[in-house]
């Protein structure tokens, strides 16, 4: 039987929380727990008291066993339901929407894509991209009015709407959107053209196509690096992980420093205001905007970074914000009478991607040989080499040793304590349970048990020094960390939380383990470099419900956006399907590819997920009247031209 030898998951998960099971006899009891205990040592024997209940836990060999004795005790009072939460009369400015965000990368207003330029300037209204997404899935033209796709999949032609003004910014006047404006905003983010880019999805754009050139005023061509089909879906699309388009004569006639600090675009809100990392605001343009269906129903919008999510919910339940980013722990307290739910539609997808396991030898887009891999140089448990002195079975020791630790994760647990049993459990990251093509075979379960036997099956040449050698893993147990991803607000927030848990599993079955929390700036570098050998919390680029099932997966996970962002690991087989899914000619062709990509992650255990956290905002009714959103699968707050106050 499996055995504890520390509670670590334990109070890991219930600080504040109100719910464990242990094995006992071989089932399990479910136990409200009042107070915090920890057990440090084997052999302890401790007794928590629960209203009257006593029980004590005690360790006799390889079993725990829970003794429930009932005692003499009155009993216990009913218990009492806490209020839900109602709508405050709000105290924020009149004619003014203020918005608690979570977003820690906010950061300071910022025009230029090779900068970094933010994601979300698109979403909010602030920028515009080439299309937009349509609520059956299908694509909208935004800036761009036409495309056509070359016979042989080489290249492409798009077509730019005409009239369409930029933003007046100090002063300064850029005139109207050309074509040249869109291939310059494209060629200064993608590091295939501008090796110093730092944008968002230089190494994206780099895996997709080389440089754009403007043949008109009007007209865009470019070539294809390795075809996808949803180029116009995803990366030049609201939805997706696109770019801004920005004023390339700004770039010319004021420099490179004044577009770095000012937003020359041409969406519906212009920035009135930007305080780094504290607050914008944004407010309707002077006139009509361009594009009739995009003008803001609201006059004045005020983002305000609150990254700790319980402050968010303060906020809001005050009254001191009209709108928040609730976490599910949070907005299971709300009256949803008085309050509105509002969202993309995209639940974010946290799980643990194995980085280290680079398994490409040839650059996808130069065909020159890789440089060798740093990952190889400590014999990690869950890095496996091809052409060590291991070979093939190195790889299968690794392979064995990432699936144990996915079986090791209780997700349905997860999802009760830390999110009110309001997100889903996941399996396989990019894939939802709740498709129709969703097959059960794919699900890990929860067996730590198994788990156990697995890795002590192995030869034990994996285990690194430092490790318990304690516990149900004896010899064989070895260290491992876990670095909470940037999602979701990071470290200090639902991430973080997630990583603990996952941290607190792995030990459960005798690992020594540590979750990291830096910052992601500072992790970034090793992301691009192909240096990081921690398995991560993310959502790495795909991770959303709102992804369709046919959507190409997997470039991120491949040399073909290197110099760029990575999962961590690069695989040849993953390359291959991801071309499939690309270059599909129709929906049932990608779906099979899909297919194909999804068993092979599922069986290597290279992206084993653990929950899906909904990601929505809640408004105070009183203040707020409609504020409907875009479905989105890369952003949680969108469409802001549709909020409307009262």
């Amino acid at each position: 039987m499996f055995k504890i030898s520390k509670m670590k998951l334990v109070i890991g998960l219930l600080i504040g929380a109100a719910m464990t099971a242990l094995v006992a006899c071989g089932g399990t009891e479910t136990i409200t727990v009042v107070e915090t205990v920890v057990v440090t040592e084997k052999g302890e024997t401790i007794t928590i008291t629960e209203k009257g209940e006593t029980i004590t836990v005690t360790e006799k060999g390889d079993t725990i066993i829970v003794v429930a004795t009932a005692t003499a005790q009155p009993a216990a009072p009913a218990a009492v339901v806490e209020a839900l939460i109602t709508a405050p009369d709000t105290s924020t400015p009149a004619g003014t929407a203020v918005i608690a965000v979570n977003s820690a990368d906010m950061g300071a207003q910022n025009g230029l894509n090779s900068a970094q330029s933010q994601d979300f300037l698109k979403n909010v209204g602030i920028a515009e991209t080439l299309f937009r997404r349509a609520a059956d899935d299908s694509t909208l033209n935004w800036i761009a009015n036409d495309f056509t796709i070359t016979a042989d999949l080489s290249g492409a032609t798009v077509k730019i709407q005409q009239g369409i003004p930029f933003q007046v910014v100090d002063g300064y006047d850029a005139g109207n959107l050309t074509a040249h404006d869109v291939a310059w905003s494209m060629n200064n983010a993608n590091s295939e053209t501008n090796p110093e880019s730092i944008h968002g999805q230089a190494g994206d754009f780099a895996g997709l196509w080389g440089e754009w050139t403007a043949i008109d005023d009007e007209t865009v061509e470019f070539k294809f690096t390795s075809f996808d089909s949803t180029w116009k879906d995803d990366y030049v699309n609201q939805s997706g992980q696109a770019l801004s388009i920005l004023s390339k004569k700004a770039f010319d006639e004021k420099g490179e420093d004044w577009s770095r600090d000012n937003i020359v675009a041409t969406g519906p809100f212009q920035v009135e205001e930007w305080l780094r990392d504290e607050s914008y605001t944004i407010v309707n343009r002077e006139g009509t905007h361009w594009d009739s269906d995009l003008e803001p129903k609201s006059e004045r919008i005020q983002m305000v970074q609150v990254t700790e999510a319980t402050t968010r919910s303060s906020l809001l339940r005050t009254g001191q914000v009209d709108i928040a980013h609730l976490e599910p722990k949070d907005a299971a307290k709300y009256d949803l009478t008085e309050f509105t739910q509002t969202s993309a539609g995209g639940a974010v997808q946290l799980g643990i991607f194995f980085a280290g396991n680079l398994w490409e030898d040839t650059n996808a887009k130069t065909g020159e040989p890789l440089p060798p891999k740093a990952t190889f140089v400590h014999d990690l448990a869950w890095i496996g080499k091809p052409g060590t002195s291991h070979g093939e079975g190195d790889l299968e020791q690794a392979k064995t040793v990432r699936n144990a630790l996915a079986i090791a994760i209780d997700r349905d647990l997860v999802n009760d304590t830390l999110l009110a049993g309001l997100g889903a459990p996941v399996d396989v990251t990019y894939f939802n349970n709740a498709s129709p093509n969703w097959d059960a075979k794919y699900e890990y379960g929860y067996d730590p048990d198994t788990a156990v036997e697995m890795i002590n099956g192995l030869d034990g040449d994996y285990k690194s020094g430092g490790a318990p050698t304690d516990g149900p893993l004896g010899d064989n147990a070895f260290e491992i960390s876990v670095y909470a991803g940037p999602e979701l607000g990071g470290g200090a927030s639902i991430t973080g939380e997630i990583a603990d848990a996952v941290a607190g599993f792995w030990a459960d079955i005798g690992l020594e383990t540590f979750s990291l929390k830096f910052s992601y700036t500072a992790f970034r570098p090793t992301v691009v470099g192909r240096a990081n050998t921690h398995p991560w919390i993310t959502s790495c680029d795909k991770g959303r419900a709102s992804n369709p099932w046919h959507f190409p997966k997997g470039l991120v996970q491949t040399s073909l956006t290197r110099g760029g962002f990575s999962c961590g690991f690069e695989s040849p087989v993953i390359l291959d399907l991801y071309q499939k899914m690309a270059q599909a000619p129709d929906t049932a062709t990608a779906t099979e590819a899909a297919n194909g990509y999804l068993a092979y992650v599922y069986d290597q255990a290279l992206q084993p997920g653990v929950v899906a956290v909904p990601d929505a905002y809640y408004f105070n009714n009183k203040k707020v009247k409609s504020f409907t959103m875009d479905v989105a699968a890369a952003a949680n707050l969108n469409s802001l031209w549709n909020l409307e106050l009262k």
